[in-house]
């Protein structure tokens, strides 16, 4: 991607990822600082992510249409959301690589100028198997330099 930093935003990011696998309900949640951008009708927000196999690099380009997250580092996906569809990508990891399957039950993006949030609700397959039903929130608020 060609997007060079001075025409970014900093940003502090929060996500959190809810998990429902039958009765179980899992939640994790990090923060980081990261940027934030627009480009050709789109929104970019990249943060990096810090964990025990390293570091993970995440692009998360929210359009009209469709949501992609993209990570690189120690793990590489491109995860593609579209409303009502079901899509196909692999999850590259130092344990190896898994197939998977995402059905987007739908996405939301609400922004005002300084801070937005992104909810995509989805299920997961890993390798054939359901993983789970899961609710992302991404919301981001402009870091005020002083």
């Amino acid at each position: 991607m060609s997007i060079t930093s001075s025409t970014g935003k900093p940003i502090h990011v929060k996500v959190v990822t809810d998990i429902r696998d039958g009765h179980r309900k899992e939640t994790n949640s990090f923060e980081a600082k990261g940027m934030y951008y627009e480009k050709e009708n789109a929104v970019y927000v990249t943060y990096k992510e810090q964990q025990e196999m390293g570091d993970i690099q995440t692009i998360v380009k929210i359009g009209t249409e469709e949501v992609m997250v993209t990570r690189s580092g120690a793990v590489k996906m491109k995860q593609q959301f579209r409303k009502k569809e079901r899509t196909f990508t692999n999850y590259t990891s130092p344990y190896g690589p898994l197939h998977m399957e995402t059905f987007t039950h739908n996405f939301e993006y609400k922004q005002s100028r300084t801070k937005g949030t992104l909810f995509v609700t989805y299920d997961l397959h890993l390798q054939g198997e359901q993983a789970g039903k899961y609710a992302l929130t991404i919301s981001f608020k402009e870091e005020l330099i002083s």
